[in-house]
């Protein structure tokens, strides 16, 4: 009865807060929790959640009479504001619950008024509190909300400031200052980042220049294959390989490495003037790769594939040594 009056308190204040053109498009209320579907075309922001949370908890404060009606439909359809779920049917006479009116001639626009023929409170106070728990999409256009009320909205909120305290305490700091202690944690971790970022980059061109000095040339260009660091990222290796292609010129490269999954990343790259000779790097990936038990392709002139066994990666590059010096003897 809590959830179910609490229910058409949220419709009201949806309708108040977001516009006259949200709609009903379900719900279901138990005695643990209230689920509303509403039409919106967008998330709604943190902003608009307090407002709407806030006029309900408002509605509830003022220990509203619930009082339900029963008159013809087409009176009912007369009713300043009424609401009635989209597409459903309604029996004549229809069953009318107003929230704040105790008759029909007292409903005002800032009332709830709905078809409905469901159990309510008496009164609006008895519900205690309403909070909201999430919100979420569900189809194209049309979003959830889902809040608890009397006990189970206490219990929400003593679980979040439990949250909130213990922030506060490894912070060291008031509540209102978390959110500045966490902006300036968050700068500190991307700055982090970007030093990781430039040392994982220094040690990987450091990796390809050993690879490329230690490359042996084939009919004049260089076959540069080998593991690189594991944990590599493509774009990374993709900007090695352009580095090699303005130092060696004419090039064959195939690197491969292993990632956080297990998995085994494999990328080849042929200088142009070996594409315009009519070898593929996707050809070169897909037979590399196989050995791993992965597959792949891409352009003539890069391609990638992913294996998945990591512990194959030695003679998959054995395979790229060997179909890299074969091709480039033709």
């Amino acid at each position: 009865m809590r959830n179910h009056t609490a229910t058409h308190l949220l419709n009201l204040a949806l309708k108040q807060v977001l516009g006259g053109d949200v709609e009903q498009r379900g719900s279901l209320v138990d005695d643990a929790k209230t689920r509303f579907d509403f039409t919106h075309d967008k998330p709604v922001t943190p902003e608009h959640l307090r407002e709407i949370e806030e006029r309900v908890n408002r509605g509830i404060i003022r220990d509203q009479p619930v009082t339900a009606v029963t008159m013809p439909l087409a009176v009912a359809k007369t009713l300043p504001g009424v609401r009635a779920v989209f597409g459903e049917k309604y029996p004549d006479p229809v069953r009318v619950v107003m929230i704040g009116a105790e008759t029909p001639a007292q409903v005002t626009h800032d009332d709830s008024v709905e078809f409905c023929g469901g159990t309510h409170m008496p009164r609006t106070g008895s519900i205690g509190v309403f909070k909201v728990v999430s919100q979420e999409p569900v189809a194209k256009g049309v979003r959830r909300i889902t809040a608890v009320t009397g006990r189970a909205a206490y219990a929400e909120v003593q679980a979040r400031n439990a949250v909130v305290d213990d922030l506060t305490g490894r912070f060291q700091c008031k509540p209102d200052e978390l959110p500045a202690r966490v902006e300036a944690l968050q700068e500190q971790v991307k700055k982090l980042q970007e030093q990781v970022k430039k040392g994982a980059a220094a040690d990987l061109a450091g990796v390809v220049d050993k690879l490329l000095a230690a490359a042996p040339s084939v009919n004049g260009a260089k076959l540069v294959v080998g593991r690189v660091p594991d944990g590599t990222t493509s774009e990374a290796i993709r900007g090695q390989i352009d580095r090699i292609r303005q130092t060696a010129g004419s090039s064959f490269v195939v690197f491969g490495w292993a990632d956080e999954g297990g998995k085994v990343p494999l990328i080849a790259a042929l200088s142009a003037d070996l594409v315009k000779k009519g070898l593929k790097a996707g050809d070169v990936v897909k037979q590399v790769a196989a050995v791993v038990g992965g597959s792949g392709g891409g352009k003539p002139d890069i391609a990638q594939a992913g294996g998945k066994d990591a512990a194959k990666l030695p003679d998959a590059l054995q395979k790229a040594v060997e179909l890299g010096t074969e091709l480039l003897s033709r």
